[in-house]
């Protein structure tokens, strides 16, 4: 039974907020899986959408490598409810049996179609090693181009953040057709996190004339305010629209959410920490400071150290995000806890915010997007101390 009340009828939301659930109820007949959670935040929840409605109806990943991610990024991260509702797309995108076996028994993927291995070593190392071998990058590529593989990133990050949702409000299925057994990963000792390349795998866009006509106007809206394209932007350009979608998702994170910038900094530089991404946390860490987070509560999320001589309120936020991607749950007098003190809507954004900085740290890492060198360095080890 789900932590909170799902919206699923008109009913569930404020009289001025009908026409936004009838917009969202009418593209797929009714509300469900997480959209019944995001919903609990209006502002978010047309944004946030947006970005499934895209990589759904408009995606250049075709598919039958599109459903084979997901299931692996569900499996990854053992959200039964994503792996039920899309194991029969895949099958009926040409995805085989065998395969999907092999990816909900987390088995090797030697004796695959390359293809198919390829993406779901992809999905592996993305998840388990925030960083993606050369040769499987390369590889995919060369076969496919910067803009389906920048989609296929997307649709892996984007898969974890809805994971993130559904696994940490406790949305299930009572009885699914394809249940997602319990499957521990093999003991295989964590490599050393490698530093970020000094230079992008694929050249990013920086100027307007890289891009055609009708989306430079999405350039200028990515450059608005901030003096240039920066971040995971000039990779994310590569397919315009997306990025636009994307930029909407984090300028309401950014700016109209409900948290505090203090509470919003140190879920960011959490989500950093997990992710071994050192350009969020060079962009993040400093601002984090700034709006009050501090310096021991830095400290411990960089340094992977235990959260508990923390003050409640910082413990909590660091400790929400390093559970969920660590684990894959919260424990239920954490989210107590964070309910009791901050409000439903406040906590869907919460969970939200460390999803949309995952999707921004598997573009960078993926993509080798390096910060300045004399950014505020990331210690990258395999040791995780605290929890």
């Amino acid at each position: 039974m789900p932590r909170v009340k799902p919206i699923v009828n008109r009913d569930d939301v404020s009289p001025e907020h009908y026409a936004l659930f009838d917009e969202l109820a009418a593209l797929r007949g009714r509300i469900s899986g997480p959209s019944t959670i995001v919903l609990w935040s209006p502002g978010l929840a047309r944004p946030w959408n947006e970005i499934s409605e895209y990589l759904h109806r408009q995606s250049i990943v075709e598919p039958q490598h599109a459903e084979l991610a997901v299931c692996a990024t569900a499996r990854e991260r053992d959200c039964g409810y994503i792996w039920n509702a899309h194991v029969p797309l895949a099958r009926k995108a040409g995805v085989p049996v065998a395969t999907l076996d092999a990816v909900r028994d987390r088995r090797p993927v030697s004796g695959l179609y390359e293809p198919e291995a390829d993406v779901i070593l992809y999905v592996r190392q993305l998840i388990q090693d925030n960083r993606v071998e050369s040769e499987i990058f390369e590889r995919l590529l060369a076969t496919h181009g910067p803009q389906w593989l920048v989609e296929l990133t997307v649709w892996i990050g984007r898969y974890q953040a809805l994971a993130g949702i559904l696994n940490g409000f406790e949305v299930t299925q009572a009885a699914p057709a394809e249940a997602l057994p319990m499957v521990p990963r093999p003991r295989v000792p964590r490599a050393e996190v490698r530093a970020p390349q000094p230079t992008p795998r694929v050249t990013p866009i920086t100027r307007r004339e890289q891009l055609t006509e009708p989306n430079r106007a999405i350039f200028d809206a990515v450059t608005e305010g901030r003096g240039g394209i920066r971040g995971p932007f000039g990779t994310l350009l590569h397919s315009p629209l997306l990025c636009r979608r994307h930029l909407d998702v984090g300028t309401y994170l950014r700016f109209k959410s409900r948290l505090e910038p203090a509470a919003r900094e140190l879920a960011i530089v959490a989500a950093a920490r997990e992710k071994d991404c050192p350009y969020v946390w060079a962009a993040h860490a400093p601002a984090a400071r700034k709006a009050g987070v501090s310096e021991p509560a830095i400290r411990a999320v960089r340094d992977h150290d235990d959260l508990g001589a923390l003050p409640e309120v910082e413990r909590d936020i660091a400790g929400y995000v390093r559970q969920l991607s660590r684990t894959n749950a919260v424990a239920q007098d954490l989210f107590d806890r964070l309910q009791a003190r901050h409000g439903v809507p406040w906590l869907v954004e919460l969970t939200c915010l460390a999803g949309h900085y995952g999707i921004v740290a598997s573009i960078l890492n993926a993509f080798e997007v390096a910060p300045a060198a004399d950014a505020e360095p990331l210690p990258l080890a395999s040791d995780k101390k605290g929890t």
